[in-house]
Parts: C-alpha cells; sequence; structure tokens
C-alpha cells in the first residue's frame, strides 16, 4: 500500500471513529430527552453534525389530513419552521410517506418530486437531499428526517444513507418514548388543574376565568422583570395552582361573606401548608416552582406575612409574582364581599403597598406592564 492511500485509510478510519462517537452521543441524548420539542430540537443538530449537512428538518405525518408538518428545522425561526406544512403528495418527503422508501437526491432541482417554494420563501438552496422514513414500534410511517447540502459540497453517499437510517430508527423508538412521557405529564397536569379548579369553585363562581387570569397576570410581570422565556412559561402554568390548598378548607370559611373570626382566620392560612403538602411529592420543575408559590404566595416582603413570615429576597421570585397578580384580580373583581375597584384605585394601591406588601422591582415590572395587565383584565376567558 503506498502511502498516499495509507494516509488516505487513516483519514477515512478518523472519520469512521468520528461517526462513531457522535452516533454514541446521540443515542445517549435520545435516552436522556423525554421533552419533545426539546429532543427533537437538540437531535436535530446532532443529526446535522453527524451527516455534515448544512440543514435538518424532522417532519411528522398528520395521518388525518395527510399532511406534513415541520417539528423541528435547524436554522429557521420558529414562525418559519410552523408554516412548514404540506399534503403527502408533494414533495421528496411525500414521496418518502407514500413509497416507505428513502430518497438519496444529487440535485434536488433535477428532480420532478422536489418542490422550490421553500427556497424561494426562505432564500435557501436546496442542492443535495437525503431523506428517510421515521417509524413507529409496528413499522407505521409517522414522519421524515430529512438532510440537505452535504458540506463541502460532495453528494449524500450509500453509507450516509445507511447511517440516516439508523439514526432513523433510534430516534423513532425515542419519540415514541417521549410522546408517552408528555401524555403522562399532561394527563398529570390535568388531574391537578382539575383539583385546583375544585378549590377555587368552593371559594368563587369564576373559576376558570381567575384561574386564567392569574396565570396571564403573572405571565406579564414575569416577562417584564426581563425573566427567560422558559422562566415565564414555568410561573405561567405554575400560578394557577397557588391556592390549591383551599380544597381541604370548610365551605362555611370559604364563603363566609363577612369577616373571619381569630380563629377561622387562623383555619383560612392552612390553605397554604395544605397546598404545600398536596404537591410536596411532585417530581416535575413545574409542579415543584407550584409547591414553593402554594406555600409562599400570602407572605409579604416586609415580613409581616404568613405562614412562615419570610422577607424580602427570602420568599421565592414566583411567589412574588403570584402574590400581585393574585392581590390585583382579587381587587379588580367582584368578589361575594365586595365589589370591584376600578383599574385607577387598584395600580394605586399596589403602588402604595411596594416595599410593605410587595416586592418592590415586582412592582416597577408592573407599573411598565400596566396596558398589558389592563388588557388581561378587559379580555374575555372562554370557560
Amino acid at each position: 500500500m503506498t502511502a498516499k492511500k495509507s494516509l488516505g485509510r487513516i483519514k477515512e478510519l478518523l472519520e469512521e471513529k468520528k461517526k462513531l462517537h457522535l452516533l454514541i452521543s446521540f443515542h445517549r441524548r435520545s435516552l436522556l430527552l423525554h421533552n419533545t420539542v426539546e429532543m427533537l430540537s437538540l437531535l436535530s443538530k446532532e443529526i446535522k453534525q453527524l451527516l455534515s449537512a448544512e440543514r435538518v428538518t424532522i417532519f411528522l405525518l398528520d395521518p388525518k389530513k395527510e399532511e406534513l408538518f415541520a417539528r423541528s428545522a435547524t436554522g429557521l425561526d420558529t414562525r418559519m419552521t410552523a408554516s412548514l406544512r404540506f399534503p403527502v403528495s408533494q414533495g421528496i418527503a411525500g414521496y418518502v410517506v407514500r413509497t416507505g422508501r428513502s430518497a438519496n437526491v444529487k440535485n434536488a432541482y433535477r428532480d420532478k418530486r422536489f418542490d422550490p417554494r421553500f427556497d424561494e420563501l426562505s432564500g435557501f438552496k436546496t442542492g443535495s437531499v437525503l431523506a428517510v422514513p421515521l417509524k413507529n414500534s409496528t413499522s407505521e410511517i409517522i414522519g421524515v428526517l430529512e438532510v440537505f447540502n452535504k458540506k463541502g459540497g460532495s453528494k449524500f453517499s450509500k453509507e450516509d444513507e445507511g447511517l440516516l437510517e439508523l439514526v432513523s430508527g433510534q430516534l423513532s423508538g425515542s419519540f415514541e418514548i417521549s410522546q408517552l412521557l408528555d401524555q403522562l405529564r399532561r394527563s398529570n397536569l390535568e388531574a391537578i388543574y382539575i383539583l385546583a379548579q375544585a378549590a377555587e369553585y368552593r371559594d368563587q363562581e369564576d373559576t376558570a376565568r381567575h384561574l386564567k387570569r392569574i396565570s396571564d397576570y403573572s405571565a406579564v410581570l414575569a416577562k417584564a422583570m426581563a425573566l427567560d422565556d422558559q422562566t415565564v412559561e414555568m410561573i405561567r402554568f405554575a400560578s394557577p395552582l397557588h391556592d390549591i390548598g383551599k380544597i381541604a378548607i370548610r365551605d362555611s370559611i370559604l364563603r363566609k361573606p363577612g369577616r373571619f373570626t381569630p380563629e377561622e382566620h387562623d383555619e383560612m392560612k392552612r390553605h397554604t401548608l395544605l397546598g404545600y403538602e398536596i404537591l410536596k411529592d411532585a417530581q416535575s420543575p413545574m409542579l415543584q416552582l407550584a409547591r414553593e408559590v402554594a406555600l409562599t404566595h400570602h407572605e409579604r416582603y416586609d415580613g409581616a406575612g404568613y405562614p412562615r413570615k419570610l422577607k424580602g429576597e427570602q420568599i421565592p421570585l414566583a411567589a412574588r409574582i403570584v402574590s400581585m397578580a393574585d392581590v390585583f384580580d382579587a381587587l379588580s373583581t367582584e368578589r361575594i364581599y365586595k365589589p370591584p375597584w376600578p383599574f385607577e384605585r387598584v395600580v394605586e394601591y399596589i403602588e402604595g403597598e411596594a416595599g410593605k406588601h410587595f416586592d418592590p422591582a415586582v412592582v416597577e415590572a408592573f407599573k411598565g406592564a400596566l396596558s398589558k395587565i389592563e388588557a388581561v383584565m378587559k379580555s374575555p376567558v372562554r370557560e
């Protein structure tokens, strides 16, 4: 073997080793990631590196509409990704669904199956395309994994095709597991939200509207405080569970129109501890956050709240946000014990409670988001 051939063989072996490491990394990630959106997004990047491709798109099949829609697309924003939807009768990906066979296209513009409209919309120039089917455990096609433009101007090889088919099998299995876990999470959340609605229903009549407003107010405030999108969404979904402990409070107290006796007030305050107990074994980060909020949303910034008389930043930020959202909603809506306050009066009250009831930083965020807060207050909410 000549020195040139030996060098070439060494390069091939190094490239194979690199691909093997990437494939192992892909497999490990696919086992660890169980949030569907996060999983597909991160694994798309792994596939892009593994195949030395310029772009990767994962399409899922909508069998009822007989359409493919993009679930993840590297290099595209959310809006553009969401716009990728077309019938299975069109495109190279559609061909893969119809036939169940992979497609390795050397020059897309010379292939009659290729639809150039996306290139026209995005400005991307498609050259080579490699597309393989995604199948579930019963070998039914559930989508298409498609990679575009081998880097360096070369074409996708037969080895690339085999590698992508191998990746597709791993991705399909992980996707099924992820979907099942997502479904389980939704079922658990649904059960807990039903419990939260049951708790609120015993306390007031506009239960669904109240929970939706609390959720929206909390998200507006969190966003106004420049929290990251994931934290904003966590607070949005955790906030409706703030009063879940009321499920264990007597109706005679919850629905009492007049003032509480000291004993009744003490019992009412127990709903924070009861809410914590209901959620104490929660495993998901969102429900763990909800547990903190349930326990501490009646603490005050000046330390005069309950149940633990926490002060300032000892109170979790999410609870400081939800506390204000809850008070704003209580004052601006009709309750069995009072008529609604005008918007301006509520704003004046909250501003006056900065440093006392409320975190001054949350009050500043509130003041900077008044138009959005008022829009939530006035918006109709369907039951």
